[in-house]
């Protein structure tokens, strides 16, 4: 039986907090908050995923993980060369990965059975959050497109996809309700939140408030207590083995931040990009994790 847990209820408060928040307060100031919230609480929980896999390969020696520390970074090499050298396609990769990513976090419980179509209803919820978010936000959103593909975006283009995803969000939902129906009240509540925040306040804003909010606390704490489970401190023990990783993203964002010319593209798109290129490494950690601890 699903029960509304009283972090469901925090949630959809604060984002009404922030919302005003971000409606009030400069636009400076909010960008700064944004990047701090996001290089902190939303950097650190993707920050251990070296240690998941690990975990999950029983790597014990030194030399091992070292191995899986070289292979993840090439990784996000890769990842950012993709971006670099194929950016549209990369963009694309980042937001169908992300959409299912997001959606699981919201949606998942251990009640709901693993099916291709509750699969595809967490890409499409994701998908359609991400539409919502680009339409309140058209301007910046071309604009951070342009810079990083070089290629401006069609005007229709964001009307098309929410659209697009509405509908099939709508499919998904009808198909998989039986099983979603006890979360539907207070998932719909929070879904009206959200909306409210990111027709009122920026891009950037908009997508802190949720990145941290509704996906990286939720997930911090799922990571801590499946990883530290017999620890009298999850989330401390989990906090204190993700810190080196932690700093090691942010010496690498710190890199490009002075190498990249910023007449070229912007703080705001390099933000972007950076998160796209540990994004997909990290959802293939989490799906092991589940696959081991969950499944």
């Amino acid at each position: 039986m699903f029960q509304i847990k009283q972090f469901d209820i925090q949630k959809i408060l604060i984002t009404l907090i922030f919302t005003a928040l971000g409606v009030v307060l400069p636009d400076a100031f909010l960008i700064f908050l944004a990047a701090i919230n996001v290089l902190t609480i939303g950097i650190i929980h993707g920050a251990n995923d070296l240690y998941i896999v690990s975990k999950i390969r029983k790597t014990t020696t030194k030399q091992h993980f070292g191995y899986l520390f070289v292979i993840y970074v090439l990784f996000v090499f890769v990842m950012v060369f993709a971006l670099y050298r194929f950016p549209l396609c990369s963009l694309l990769l980042f937001v169908v990965i992300s959409s299912f990513h997001f959606g699981e976090q919201q949606w998942y419980q251990k009640t709901i059975a693993k099916s291709a179509k509750v699969h595809f209803f967490y890409a499409a919820f994701g998908f359609m959050l991400f539409a919502l978010l680009f339409f309140t936000n058209k301007s910046q959103t071309a604009h951070i497109i342009l810079e990083i593909t070089q290629e401006q975006p069609p005007g229709y283009l964001f009307d098309r996809f929410l659209i697009f995803s509405s509908g099939i969000f709508t499919i998904f939902l009808i198909i998989i309700y039986k099983q979603i129906k006890p979360q539907l009240f207070i998932q719909s509540i929070g879904f009206l939140s959200l909306l409210f925040l990111f027709s009122q306040t920026s891009l950037l804003w908009s997508f802190s408030v949720y990145f941290v909010l509704w996906h990286s606390l939720p997930s911090l704490k799922e990571q801590a207590t499946l990883l530290y489970l017999h620890d009298s401190s999850p989330i401390r023990s989990y906090v204190k083995s993700a810190i080196p990783y932690w700093l090691l993203s942010l010496i690498g964002l710190t890199a490009a931040i002075l190498f990249i010319d910023n007449e070229i593209i912007s703080l705001t798109s390099l933000f972007f990009a950076f998160l796209a290129a540990i994004t997909i490494p990290h959802v293939i950690a989490i799906f092991l994790m589940h696959k081991k601890y969950i499944s």
